[in-house]
């Protein structure tokens, strides 16, 4: 019966893991065995979106969600996620459909379960409720640890107690998943293990000296390291439960790296040059909202500079006005504006402008010329050293084509790693990003690819994607032969696993 494993870490990073592979038994000998390195993922590089395109392979213009988790936001988040999106649509719904037995272990996102031909067990993220399984049956006959990601948003005092909860957690999933593994028929498997993102997301300045917040001495130094080792750990206990003959597939939604320890202004660029307005009338210093704005810049940078990045947050969530100043409207009226910086991607390197189509026509723009504008306008921007300060801006056509695509900004652009999106006006283009301390580590745009052992397979590093993750697990299974592939479908992108 072929079998195949498909681990799904999230945030793993292959610079990351790669100098680490000699201390990393079980994923060194399924890459040595088969392949691995870098996918790219999807834009934004974020978890929602990339793993809704890992399970369906369709882009987030076709599939249309494109949420992103807010770390600042206190609490749950007030979005949940509409899996009728998805729903019937991922490989493992094609694979059970086909006839293949699965077993499906804490998707992102896929809550509440669905009934599939086998086994699939999840939590809620975002929304309220608890772990369930389908068929029923399964809560009876296993205790289901808790499922849907750990949200935690711990302080520095907390750190230690929070990577240790994070061991336990992942342990508690790897565990019952191995048992299903060991006890329920299944010709596909899928896992999926969050909790390397926390890790990267709380930890990554203390162990990389290029962080400008690194301190040279912690106790934190060698969590992320440490963390690898216990993942590979987990994943030979999930190998050995599934057997020497199944493939091994682990992929990852995107990479890690330092987070950008700087801020660029965007909306005061595009306000230097004609294209956004203040709420204000007159001269700014006269409004008591951008007094307000300038006292809480200047608040969180001095507090970022004393190390108290802690006590910024819980100051901040005892002020009814605290949610209007992280948005990008609270100095601007987008509706008022032609352009306006986007909060689609949060402070990150990755992000969009959006247009008023409606103010073009008011002003007697033109909608493409003025994309063309803009552009041109983020491509000649260039920092104190010359430097550019984005890789690239597009069209959002020149990206994706799908359906949905109105639900990204009219412009998208990925700026340098060290600057991330925000959204003040009358300041500094650059300024610097007093939250560093709290979350350092931030996604980079390509994730992992490992699969092995391959035998008489090979992997087309060309066609490595996460939008091939589907039809690359449909074409495992399927081995090739006819009947089998007509009765999985035909599935989006294109597979990079072949036979040789």
């Amino acid at each position: 019966m072929r079998r195949i494993l498909v681990i799904g870490i999230d945030g793993m990073d292959w610079p990351v893991l790669e100098p680490l592979l000699p201390d990393l038994p079980n994923i060194r000998e399924i890459a040595e065995r088969g392949a691995a390195g870098e996918m790219r993922s999807i834009f934004p590089p974020d978890s929602i979106p990339s793993w809704v395109s890992i399970f369906t392979g369709l882009d987030p213009s076709e599939h249309g969600i494109l949420e992103t988790i807010d770390y600042f936001r206190k609490g749950v988040k007030s979005f949940s996620v509409d899996t009728a999106a998805f729903r019937g649509a991922t490989f493992w719904d094609r694979a059970g459909a086909a006839g293949s037995r699965v077993v499906v272990v804490n998707p992102l996102l896929a809550y509440p379960p669905w009934p599939v031909n086998g086994i699939m067990a999840s939590g809620p993220v975002f929304v309220s409720g608890s772990v369930a399984a389908c068929p029923e049956e399964i809560e009876r006959r296993y205790e289901i640890p808790p499922l849907g990601g750990i949200v935690d948003f711990p302080e520095k005092g907390a750190l230690a107690s929070f990577a240790r909860k994070s061991v336990v957690e992942t342990e508690r999933i790897v565990d019952f998943t191995a048992k299903l593994l060991a006890d329920e028929p299944w010709n596909l498997a899928f896992v999926t293990l969050l909790t390397l993102d926390r890790m990267f997301h709380f930890f990554w300045r203390y162990q990389d000296p290029a962080d400008p917040t690194h301190p040279r001495r912690s106790p934190h130094a060698g969590v992320i390291r440490d963390f690898h080792l216990f993942l590979d750990r987990c994943i030979g206990k999930l190998r050995a439960s599934a057997g020497k003959d199944a493939l091994i597939l682990i992929v990852s939604d995107h990479g890690h790296g330092m987070r950008a320890p700087l801020q660029f202004n965007l909306n005061e660029l595009l306000r230097q040059n004609g294209l956004l307005k203040g709420r204000f009338k007159g001269p700014a210093a006269l409004s008591p909202r951008y007094h307000i704005d300038t006292a809480k810049n200047l608040t969180l940078e001095l507090l970022h500079r004393l190390d108290l990045e802690d006590l910024s947050y819980r100051i901040a969530h005892l002020f009814p006005w605290t949610r209007k100043l992280k948005k990008g409207d609270f100095l601007t009226k987008p509706s008022e504006n032609i352009a306006t910086a986007s909060e689609f991607g949060g402070a990150n390197p990755f992000g969009g402008v959006e247009i008023s189509k409606a103010r073009c026509v008011e002003a007697g723009v033109d909608y493409e010329e003025l994309r063309g504008r803009i552009i041109a306008l983020l491509a000649g921007t260039t920092d104190r050293l010359g430097r550019p300060v984005f890789l690239w801006a597009r069209r959002r056509e020149e990206l994706y084509r799908g359906q949905r695509i109105d639900r990204y900004p009219d412009i998208l652009y990925e700026m340098r790693p060290d600057y991330g999106t925000n959204w003040s006006i009358h300041r500094p283009l650059v300024t610097i990003n007093p939250r560093h301390r709290k979350i350092s580590g931030g996604h980079r745009p390509s994730g992992v690819m490992i699969a092995g052992p391959l035998g008489e397979w090979r992997v087309r590093a060309e066609a490595v994607s996460p939008l091939n993750v589907t039809a690359s697990v449909l074409a495992f299974l399927a081995d090739g032969r006819p009947e089998a592939a007509e009765r999985l479908g035909s599935a989006p992108g294109e597979s990079f696993l072949e036979k040789r």
